[in-house]
């Protein structure tokens, strides 16, 4: 047997040691914010396009609600921020670290995500539809109902996530890796062709089990129900 492939670095967001501190109160299409640290600040509802924001830190900003087309995120880090139901139709995000934050309702339609890290958030309900995702990974996340529909996850990592009822309808999941993950009630597992799956705890192994039976008409049965 081969030996196995070292699995890909994930470039962390490269900002500078001194970042400067400003308030921002309201953003136009095609504004640039640039080398800033942004804590505690409400852009709730913001809407603009082709807004870009490189070599930022925010720190429990509030980007809830708001609308950002063709969003531009370069060198970023997210912690404890709150994204609930945004919408970020075809941004763009690269080397992008979220931690600790809430994204529930968030959409990305059409995102294209590269060397990005999402941990210890909430995105369930979220919207991933058509994405692209390039070198990203998923640690300590809980993603019900999340919707990857026709979302290219090839080489995306998944650990220890709670897929509950999330929809894999039509992805491309090649060389993608789930680990520990919990897999009640999830839809399309059929499109996972190419994915890894392992799982420590049985219940969770019997959940993909099932799953993955459902998505080809079979039925699990009890033996003493066939005599």
């Amino acid at each position: 047997m081969p030996p196995r492939k070292p699995a890909a670095r994930i470039a962390a967001p490269r900002l500078r040691a001194q970042l400067d501190v400003q308030a921002v109160t309201a953003v136009e299409d095609e504004d640039r914010l640039t080398d800033l640290e942004l804590t505690d600040q409400d852009l709730g509802g913001l809407l603009a396009e082709h807004l870009e924001i490189s070599g930022c830190r925010l720190t429990k900003v509030n980007l809830g609600g708001s609308d950002l087309d063709k969003l531009i995120l370069v060198d970023l880090e997210l912690e404890h921020c709150d994204l609930a139901n945004a919408r970020w139709a075809d941004a763009s995000a690269t080397r992008v670290s979220i931690s600790s934050s809430r994204l529930t309702g968030f959409a990305g339609p059409g995102m294209n995500l590269q060397h990005v890290t999402v941990r210890d958030s909430v995105l369930d309900f979220s919207s991933f539809r058509f994405a692209k995702f390039v070198k990203v990974e998923f640690t300590d996340c809980r993603l019900q109902s999340a919707d990857f529909v026709s979302a290219d996850l090839s080489g995306t990592v998944f650990r220890r996530c709670d897929l509950t009822a999330v929809e894999f309808s039509q992805v491309t999941a090649t060389g993608a890796v789930f680990v520990d993950c919990t897999w009640e009630g999830t839809r399309g597992i059929g499109s996972l062709s190419g994915a890894t799956i392992a799982n420590s705890s049985p219940i969770d192994t019997l959940a993909v089990t099932a799953a993955m039976a459902s998505a080809l008409g079979i039925t699990l049965g009890d033996p003493e129900d066939q005599t």
